[in-house]
């Protein structure tokens, strides 16, 4: 009888937690940088190579009593790794140095790229930067581009930076707050490896160029997967601003990694305002393999990491990893965020880390079902559709719904008359946010009613196509 009541309670337990646990993200643990470099480092941006190793950049640009380096961490590490500090080696001397202020850190595969501004004090009057290459991240298999090396393009400071599939590094400049991309397949020869691809105009940022240096492109973001030598690829920027507020997430289309000349930029926006960016630095982003963006909000209104989902220039927030001083949804579980700066994902999607300026460390995020049954008594007992934005729109809008459990839902548009004109969703989905994108391309101005419906019921909402 009693292994038969043990039975029957281990079985219940099962259910329980079948039932019960929800995919959703979970700070794991903090990673921390040696004890005896603390006081040195400024973790910035970052970014996870193929195996899932994160590599991290300290660098001076927000204080310029840290060292500029690269450090790293396996998947297990609590602990972060040295790469290579530039400042032991004489790489951040003014008279000598090439990497006075590490900018942009990338991987493709199992390779890493940085860059970073040459000191002023060797280059006035001019501002110059160089490019590191490390094959496999490996420190005596280094390629050097840039002023005092190889390679052209390198008259400016470069800021940001991400690697297309096919070599191709897209990186944000401050003359004229522009972009500029460079050549790293071994498969071109014209431009040579490591020279920028020479566009004959440069499209430029929407938020202008202030003059200050303060306001400029800070990251850059690719799809992990994109075929850059499609036109309608969108690859994306991150830029902050002095006020007034003109910062934010520029998208850019229209142009190939191979002929650049013709992408154009044009500022994203979002119902409530999330990316619209001050001067803080360097409000980093990525692009999972979902294709959302991924961004870090560095100044002290937000203090969250949240993604995004797109449609042309529109943004609509679908998820958000879990943070105690969240300005949107604070998280007594969550981690102690107070400046993050960057996040990085694996290739899974499932594993996410942030850097944080202020408090010197890596945060851990992992996606996977972590729910109990305490926190599920407080999660939202009743599905909710939000308004569709932009609205009134031309011709596509985003519409978001959120479910406080998996369940077999249906989206489906009717015009005017009652008439079924798109179904949007029909499908089991989890529990969480989702968003779906209506395109009315084919559809008369006038109203439209968008129904969400479940198992506990449904909701309809008005919305306007006006072309």
């Amino acid at each position: 009888m009693k292994i038969k009541y043990s039975l029957v309670l281990t079985l219940i337990s099962l259910w329980v937690v079948i039932v019960f646990a929800q995919p959703k993200w979970t700070y794991r643990y903090q990673i921390n940088f040696p004890p005896s470099d603390t006081a040195f480092v400024r973790p910035y941006l970052c970014s996870v190579d193929e195996n899932g190793r994160l590599y991290v950049i300290s660098s001076k640009i927000v204080d310029t009593r840290a060292r500029n380096a690269i450090w790293y961490c396996d998947p297990d590490d609590r602990v972060m790794k040295k790469l290579i500090d530039y400042d032991l080696n004489g790489d951040s001397d003014t008279l000598t140095g090439n990497l006075y202020v590490l900018r942009g850190i990338a991987t493709l595969r199992r390779d890493v790229i940085i860059n970073g501004s040459v000191p002023f004090p060797r280059s006035r009057p001019n501002t110059v930067a160089s490019q590191y290459y490390y094959k496999n991240g490996d420190t005596t298999q280094v390629e050097k581009f840039g002023f005092y090396h190889t390679g052209s393009g390198y008259g400016t400071y470069i800021n940001g930076l991400a690697v297309s599939k096919d070599s191709f590094a897209f990186t944000g400049i401050s003359y004229q707050s522009s972009v500029r991309l460079y050549n790293f397949t071994r498969s071109i020869t014209t431009p040579a490896r490591g020279s920028y691809v020479p566009p004959p105009t440069y499209g430029q940022e929407p938020g202008g160029h202030d003059g200050t240096g303060l306001s400029t492109i800070r990251d850059v973001a690719v799809r992990p997967n994109g075929d850059y030598n499609n036109t309608e690829t969108p690859w994306y920027t991150s830029r902050n601003s002095n006020p007034p507020i003109s910062g934010g997430i520029t998208v850019w289309v229209g142009g190939t990694q191979a002929s650049p000349g013709t992408y154009t930029g044009q500022r994203v926006i979002d119902p409530y305002s999330y990316l619209s960016f001050d001067r803080s630095v360097p409000y980093g982003i990525t692009v999972d393999n979902q294709n959302r963006l991924w961004v870090a909000g560095t100044d002290s209104t937000r203090r969250w990491v949240k993604a995004f989902e797109l449609t042309g220039t529109f943004a609509m927030d679908v998820a958000e990893l879990p943070s105690q001083n969240s300005s949107t949804n604070p998280d007594p579980n969550g981690a102690p965020m107070i400046a993050p700066a960057d996040v990085a994902l694996n290739s899974a999607g499932n594993v996410a880390y942030v850097t944080d300026i202020v408090n010197r460390c890596v945060y851990k995020f992992e996606f996977g079902d972590f729910t109990s049954v305490d926190e599920k008594k407080n999660t939202p007992t009743d599905f909710k559709l939000e308004q569709n934005f932009p609205n009134p729109f031309n011709p596509s809008t985003l519409i978001a719904f959120s479910l406080p459990e998996a369940m077999n839902v249906k989206l489906v548009v009717r015009n005017s008359l009652g008439q079924e004109v798109a179904t949007l969703v029909d499908e089991y989905l989890p529990a969480g946010k989702h968003v779906r994108t209506f395109s009315a391309q084919n559809l008369v101005s006038g109203i439209y009613y968008y129904t969400l419906i479940t198992p506990n019921g449904s909701i309809s909402k008005k919305m306007i196509l006006a072309k």
